[in-house]
């Protein structure tokens, strides 16, 4: 690349190729230096005093099973129009119940993770993250669901492979 830059500049006024070969030389330092100092710091260890590490808390791949919940069409549609929960009695203990149920199946260690999504989505799903011997077992299970008994949400349950839960929230940690 020098060489070529060279010849460039060759037929130019002594002082203008003077100035520029200079700045060729500047350039070529201060791109070999950048390169120098980035390998300096890629060499060094990290601050492991500010960072922390995680690791599987699980030994092999989970089998498990995810069911999505979606909340009932009419329910989900007075609560977005009015943005206050509807007072649907009959809703309302259902669900009540769906939180019993499910923080049961958490004592017992068949739920691994349950959670809503954020935002504005159409679908308005929630996930249920949980462990069952069969697919059968988990229909068997979701139908158990009081929200789902009472048809408050529609459900959907699909086999899910958990290929690793991260120690981040264990006790230890």
């Amino acid at each position: 690349m020098a060489r070529t830059m060279f010849r460039l500049i060759s037929n130019e006024h002594p002082m203008r190729r003077a100035i520029r070969t200079a700045a060729v030389v500047s350039i070529l330092c201060a791109s070999a230096l950048g390169e120098m100092a980035f390998h300096v710091r890629a060499q060094q260890p990290a601050d492991d005093s500010s960072k922390h590490s995680y690791s599987r808390a699980n030994k092999k791949t989970i089998e498990a099973y995810v069911v999505l919940l979606r909340l009932r069409q009419d329910l989900f549609l007075k609560w977005k129009e009015t943005g206050k929960w509807p007072d649907d009695k009959e809703a309302n203990t259902a669900l009540g119940g769906h939180s019993k149920y499910w923080a049961q199946q958490l004592k017992s260690g068949n739920a691994l993770l349950a959670g809503g999504m954020k935002g504005d989505y159409w679908d308005n799903v929630a996930m249920i993250i949980f462990e069952a011997s069969s697919e059968a077992e988990a229909q068997r299970i979701v139908k158990e669901d009081p929200a789902v008994k009472a048809y408050v949400f529609q459900a959907q349950v699909r086999p899910f492979d958990v290929s690793f839960v991260s120690d981040k929230y264990s006790s230890g940690k």
